[in-house]
């Protein structure tokens, strides 16, 4: 009886530690969610943790809106994409991040979709109250470090089936060894520790074999757990959403009944949590019930993708509310039809001080400069932005008025080794499938390309370059292109409009101002650096007098003395 009152005041003593130990918890993240708001989000990134969210895009969200726009591999990675997502993803869930990875992804042309998407991020800007409620809720669902949440949710179709009737057999024995132990303590006792310790190793062999399909059954009650928290809001902006979650939660009653004991540890991790890992492992309570819900799961397995797409799309537009709050400025798209950009004061988010540059253009671009005067920055920050426009509805400037349109690039490439292709293979591969995806649909595409067919000599860059950037820019698109090569600002002058990047030196050192100018480049320093640089004095005087006579007779001079 002693021993009796002694457990039950223990239970109580844990019950009531671990109440408070939530709260205080809870009390911990509040703080932290209100500092964070606007802040540069401090999640730690690994290529695997980048790769583990394209699960969902490639598998569920990709495949569910065949036909339309997304962003090709070429051009996120020329465009640092991760990095922008890194910059965004203020997310607390791991539906938020696989959500907000898609949509960075889709390039939407459809207005009432991003004008649904601006109205939510609007509402969390100026209601944060209710925004600290969704997003405690999210942060109890959790992250997950490394791993797709929806590719484990996937892999649910490999878990191995099984009967409890073992579980329940077991259970049985050690019943049977507690009543039998009043009477003969030896047997009993015998009994009970045996069938404890079988339950036990019983116990981690069926756990080791499912523990895969345990985490992701862990992680869908705690988001349906959460969710239901989410659609008992009574706020009429999200009326809607809440709506849908309260519906969807009423299907999966079946598979939500006494599930508490499948969810994963809290996230205080408070003693009363561990207190109930020793009883799972004595009588399987976690494992029966898990078995009990498999075919629950399966049943409602696209229910419960329509919950995850719910919770992500709530959580990334609150990232997204979060991200207009840490950048300088930034203004929301306005779209047109035809072909034009009309940006002003835009900048690249990457920067910490960033100089805007404003463009108004219906016709394509070159951008001519000496080497780190801002060229592929602007061709940058004008592709980043117009995804950006089309994605969270966001664009880092003062105002930006353009067309809808497909975004690809062809700037930061190289040589592929194990392939065994040079550089210009794989530029002139890069470029023709620019001009392929031209003749495929009837949005107008967007295309950047930096220091076009710099992988090959003179004369026949020269050639080629003006042949692909004329038949381009004639089509059904607009192209902003970087190049050394002065030539084409002549040969192209009509189809292109040209703009430079300039820089000073004084006091034997060069400076940049970063400023976008209308025309082509006239400057010529290159061989003015060389004297800062150093270089012998009849290297530079060499190369100054055959510069001249090149200039004034379109020949190259042999080189003798």
């Amino acid at each position: 009886m002693e021993l009796l009152l002694l457990f039950l005041g223990l239970f109580v003593f844990l019950l009531i530690k671990g109440f408070v130990d939530r709260n205080k918890a809870k009390a911990r993240l509040i703080e932290k969610l209100m500092k964070s708001w606007g802040a540069v989000p401090e999640h730690e990134y690994s290529e695997e943790k980048y790769r583990s969210r394209e699960y969902y895009y490639e598998h569920q969200y990709k495949n569910a809106r065949e036909g339309e726009e997304f962003l090709d591999e070429i051009t996120w990675h020329d465009l640092n994409m991760d990095y922008m997502f890194s910059l965004l993803d203020a997310n607390c869930s791991a539906m938020g991040e696989e959500y907000l990875w898609a949509i960075l992804h889709h390039l939407q042309r459809r207005p009432e979709q991003l004008e649904e998407r601006e109205h939510i991020i609007r509402y969390f800007e100026e209601n944060p109250e209710v925004r600290i409620k969704i997003q405690t809720a999210l942060s109890m669902i959790g992250r997950n470090r490394k791993t797709s949440v929806y590719e484990f949710m996937a892999q649910m179709d490999n878990v191995k089936r099984e009967s409890n009737l073992k579980h329940y057999l077991m259970l049985l024995v050690m019943a049977g060894g507690a009543i039998i132990t009043p009477f003969h303590g030896a047997v009993g006792g015998g009994i009970l520790i045996v069938s404890a310790v079988v339950n036990i190793i019983l116990y981690f062999v069926r756990k080791g074999e499912t523990s895969l399909y345990f985490t992701a059954m862990s992680y869908v009650i705690r988001m349906l757990h959460h969710a239901k928290e989410l659609s008992e809001l009574k706020e009429e902006g999200l009326a809607g959403y809440a709506e849908k979650l309260h519906s969807h939660i009423k299907s999966l009653q079946s598979l939500q009944k006494g599930a508490s004991v499948v969810a994963a540890q809290s996230v205080s991790g408070d003693m009363m949590q561990l207190f109930l890992d020793y009883f799972r492992m004595l009588f399987h309570t976690d494992l029966i019930k898990f078995n009990r819900m498999l075919d629950s799961y399966f049943t409602n397995k696209n229910i419960i993708i329509e919950v995850f797409e719910t919770i992500g799309f709530l959580d990334a537009m609150c990232a997204i509310a979060s991200f207009r709050n840490m950048v300088p400025y930034y203004t929301t798209p306005e779209f047109t039809s035809g072909k034009r950009i009309l940006a002003e004061k835009l900048y690249h988010p990457f920067l910490e001080k960033p100089v805007p540059a404003s463009i108004d253009t219906e016709a394509s671009v070159l951008v001519t400069g000496s080497n780190a005067s801002g060229k592929s920055t602007f061709l940058k920050a004008c592709a980043l932005n117009t995804i950006l426009a089309q994605t969270v509805h966001t664009v880092c400037a003062k105002s930006y008025r353009a067309s809808y349109f497909r975004v690809m690039s062809s700037m930061a490439l190289a040589d592929d080794l194990l392939g065994g292709e040079s550089y210009y293979i794989v530029e002139i591969r890069s470029l023709k499938r620019i001009l392929s995806a031209i003749t495929e649909k009837d949005t107008p595409v967007l295309c950047f390309v930096d220091e076009v067919l710099r992988g090959t000599n003179t004369v026949e860059r020269i050639a080629a370059s003006a042949r692909i950037l004329y038949s381009i820019a004639k089509q059904n698109a607009l192209m902003f292109a970087a190049t050394h090569d002065i030539e084409l600002t002549y040969m192209l002058e009509d189809v292109f409009r040209n703009y430079h990047f300039e820089e000073q030196i004084h006091e034997n050192e060069i400076c940049f101002d970063y400023q976008l100018r209308e025309g082509r480049a006239t400057s010529q320093n290159a061989i003015r650096l060389l004297a800062l640089l150093g270089y012998p004095e009849e290297i530079i005087l060499s190369a100054g007098e055959t510069a001249t006579i090149f200039l004034e007779t379109g020949e190259w001079r042999k080189i003798t003395e």
